[in-house]
């Protein structure tokens, strides 16, 4: 054969077959949907498991790319927009059944599950979600207010895959004749993308642009692409060997190489995910979802047949159980249903909910992705939109007359004006969105009013020698206390309030030390940012050597309340107690975990963010420990010996 041509010339039919299916390959797709869905479900229980994303992207590049490369073998060209139109018909449909059923769900919950709802069904349709997602703030690692189709992120960037990619290979084709060459194309795709990550991650850009990025989150796929590139006829065992660019492989030693690399990529999956976790974003991106791809790669291409059509029988055996089949075809389904189904949950039930809560949205899943693949996915790809519609309303006529296709009719026109409807009345932002507006408001409204003193019967007794701190209390806090800064301001008049959304320690505690350093902070410091961030006991010796080493200040330390989704908020808490609990007289607890225990009406839906009176119980927790403080601090000034920490 020749390789100066576009691509390699058309082969016989007898060299191959017309009809290739991968076995075991569904075992894979399932083992990468369920990994997705334990994360979203139980994070604490898998808290790396967004790598099946990741051996998802690996099995599109691998697949589309093969699956080109085969149609190119055999008609000698590829037909890009056919392969386009089969890409819309296996993947429109269903998305066209969640948007209406899912949005009309949302119209009854109301409230924050409506809240940015025609951008979220904009980016599902065009397949520009995750730029959407990146545009608008969302946070993928912080979803306490999540947004229905947060998951059509990685949908967004294979469908860009998909469209860029084809054009890419004939051209590719085009202007190389040998295989080495191609493949170079794929690896300094990667490479470029995993730099890419790098750079900007070092230049401070969030975890969640690198990873909803296309750019930043290239990578798995041309791991994908790269197999196919190395292993052109993969999709379809010829006859002759000499069709391979690495000649033999399959046979012997590599053979049993291949088949010891699928297993152990099979094995580290599971350790993997519960190793990988997005509280260290710089090890998540690039490397662990990089390691995740590799090992996608390393289980596909232990199916892959060698160059006499034969594989190892154990391993695909294992990949092609019939549950994980059902599964593995059925992952498209059940990708798609899982998280706007879970959404629904959150905000029907709240963040802290039953464990049957999330059982029940389990099974709901499944038969939801079970009805979708045979009553919709599986038509519309065999037969094509208008074969498919045609195919439903025969099959409704011959069986109900017009009852059932009339009923589905209104059906569908009722679930297209409750879309609408729910798109048009959807809230600008969520009610922790106008919380956090509000109080930064009354933020700014207190920060240009002079500083009071505090009360007489809170100031510290004077002293013989003066202290030369300024009197007075700051409070330093995240969107939490910027919720709170109306209710904080009319408890603590003499307070200095500061929050800011997303303030985690590591950017609280320099900003207290520079208030030191310039002779500005004053007797009492508050501090509440346990919301975002996990203290480290090193973080709390610093703090601590800032503020009250000369005892001459008194540190307040405000405990967090969250759901389950955010971990790092009990072991703060747990932290936060035994501090202050090896400095009893000179730090305190505004303890608003214990405070919010039992009362879900005190916060929003995030579950973290107070309102009503859940505003006024947390300003006066604070305002609480801030008396306290004083109190100690006004005692040690009358008896200096008593003073702990000096």
């Amino acid at each position: 054969m020749k390789e100066d041509h576009v691509f390699y010339s058309a082969v016989h039919p007898h060299e191959g077959q017309r009809k290739f299916v991968l076995r075991g390959l569904d075992g894979i797709r399932a083992i990468a949907v369920l990994l997705v869905v334990v994360y979203h479900f139980w994070p604490q229980a898998l808290p790396g498991g967004m790598i099946g994303v990741d051996i998802f992207f690996v099995i599109s590049g691998y697949l589309i790319t093969a699956l080109l490369l085969r149609e190119g073998a055999y008609t000698g060209k590829m037909n890009i927009v056919a392969f386009w139109v089969r890409r819309l018909r296996r993947l429109i449909p269903a998305v066209a059944v969640l948007v209406l059923f899912i949005s009309t769900v949302a119209l009854i919950v109301g409230g924050d599950a409506q809240v940015g709802l025609g951008r979220q069904i904009l980016g599902a349709f065009t397949y520009s979600s995750n730029w959407l997602l990146i545009r608008a703030g969302n946070d993928y690692f912080t979803q306490t207010s999540p947004e229905l189709m947060t998951n059509f992120w990685s949908l967004a960037v294979e469908e860009q895959f998909y469209f860029f990619w084809p054009v890419i290979m004939v051209f590719v084709f085009m202007f190389t004749a040998k295989w080495w060459q191609r493949s170079l194309v794929p690896a300094i795709l990667g490479t470029l993308s995993l730099l890419l990550t790098l750079i900007l991650g070092a230049l401070g850009a969030s975890a969640t642009r690198l990873y909803y990025g296309t750019d930043t989150h290239l990578y798995g796929l041309m791991v994908g692409v790269l197999l196919a590139m190395l292993l052109p006829w993969s999709m379809y065992p010829p006859a002759d060997e000499r069709l391979y660019p690495i000649v033999g492989y399959g046979n012997g030693a590599q053979g049993w190489i291949r088949q010891a690399t699928g297993w152990v990529s099979l094995l580290l999956v599971v350790p993997l995910a519960l190793t990988l976790s997005d509280a260290n974003p710089g090890l998540l991106m690039p490397w662990g979802l990089l390691a995740g791809s590799l090992l996608g790669l390393g289980m596909i291409q232990a199916l892959l047949p060698d160059v006499r059509g034969g594989t190892s029988g154990a391993f695909r055996a294992l990949l092609s159980f019939p549950p994980l089949v059902w599964v593995g075809q059925r992952s498209y389904g059940i990708y798609l249903w899982h998280w706007p189904l879970m959404v629904l949950a959150h905000y029907m039930f709240g963040p802290v909910r039953s464990p049957w809560v999330n059982a029940v949205v389990l099974l709901l899943t499944l038969l939801c992705a079970g009805v979708s693949y045979i009553y919709v996915e599986q038509p519309v790809r065999a037969l094509g939109f208008r074969g498919a519609l045609s195919s439903w309303l025969t099959a409704m006529f011959a069986r109900t007359g017009k009852v059932v296709p009339v009923a589905a009719a209104v059906l569908t026109c009722l679930a297209l004006i409750a879309t609408v409807f729910a798109v048009r009345t959807a809230p600008n932002m969520t009610q922790a969105q106008a919380l956090i507006a509000a109080g930064q408001a009354a933020q700014d409204q207190h920060q240009q009013q002079p500083v009071t003193s505090a009360p007489e019967d809170q100031q510290p007794a004077e002293t013989p020698t003066a202290l030369a701190i300024p009197d007075g209390v700051s409070v330093v806090g995240d969107s939490v206390t910027l919720a709170a800064a109306g209710e904080l301001a009319n408890m603590l008049p003499h307070a200095a309030i500061d929050g800011e959304v997303s303030r985690t320690s590591s950017k609280a505690i320099p900003l207290i030390k520079q208030q030191a350093n310039e002779g500005t902070l004053p007797t009492v410091v508050v501090l509440s940012v346990t919301a975002n961030s996990t203290f480290s006991t090193e973080e709390l010796e610093e703090l601590y050597e800032t503020v009250v080493a000369d005892g001459k200040r008194r540190l307040v330390l405000v405990t967090g309340r969250g759901p389950d989704s955010l971990p790092w908020i009990e072991p703060s808490n747990q932290a936060i107690r035994s501090f202050a609990a090896a400095h009893p007289d000179t730090v305190s607890i505004a303890d608003w975990q214990a405070a919010s225990e039992g009362h879900p009406e005190y916060l929003v839906s995030d579950g973290v963010h107070p309102h009503g009176q859940g505003l006024e119980v947390y300003a006066q927790i604070i305002a609480d420990a801030v008396q306290q403080a004083e109190a100690s601090l006004a005692h040690s000034t009358l008896a200096p010996e008593h003073v702990q920490g000096q």
